[in-house]
């Protein structure tokens, strides 16, 4: 009798083990549900200034002439560059999860695209970074004096001014690694934590 009653307390032990397990399996899917989908609509709010960005100067370039108009497409292209490379990545993370789908292995795609997609930003704000400055401020004397030749006649320390400006980017990267870190960093942290769980 002690042994019947040994052994049907050991299934329920089991059977109460199971069940929490499972339990706790199911809120770390919907927790991870719960930030992916808030990752990417933070994703897809960056996509979306990019283009806002990118356009305004597109259509600058249309109602200028001369170095102006090359400038503005010059940093239409740097833009729409960028922004392609990322909604490449993008575009292989699914727009909607149901959370009892949510895995492992899909945990390690998200996170691994995600990342890559905040290092390919970071790359280009390092590649193309040191020009927006510069551009942007030949942009503006383009617009006063219209051509080459009366920019450098009319500013004889252009090139420190230029050299300024291109340096002041990694400031203003960091600055913008920083925001990157408040908008994502949280949600990728819960996303990567959920995975040791699951892993556990």
């Amino acid at each position: 009798m002690d042994l019947l009653q040994e052994w049907n307390n050991m299934n329920g032990e089991l059977a109460d083990k199971n069940q929490s397990h499972s339990i706790e399996i199911k809120s770390i899917q919907k927790s991870s549900k719960s930030v992916y989908l808030n990752l990417l609509k933070n994703l897809n709010a960056k996509m979306t200034w990019i283009r806002v960005l990118s356009i305004a100067m597109l259509l600058g370039a249309f109602f200028t002439t001369g170095l102006l108009q090359y400038l503005l497409v010059g940093m239409f292209i740097s833009y729409e560059l960028g922004r392609m490379f990322m909604t490449r990545q993008m575009n292989k993370l699914p727009n909607y999860i149901d959370y009892s789908t949510v895995t492992k292995d899909m945990i390690t795609f998200q996170l691994k695209l995600i990342n890559r997609m905040l290092k390919m930003e970071k790359i280009w704000a390092y590649l193309f970074g040191p020009f927006a400055g510069p551009l942007g401020y030949m942009a503006a004397l383009a617009f006063k004096y219209k051509t080459l030749d009366q920019i450098i006649v009319n500013n004889p320390n252009l090139l420190y001014v230029l050299l300024g400006l291109a340096l002041l980017v990694f400031p203003i990267t960091y600055l913008g690694n920083m925001m990157n870190k408040y908008a994502f960093a949280k949600d990728v942290e819960r996303l990567s934590a959920n995975l040791k769980e699951l892993e556990g």
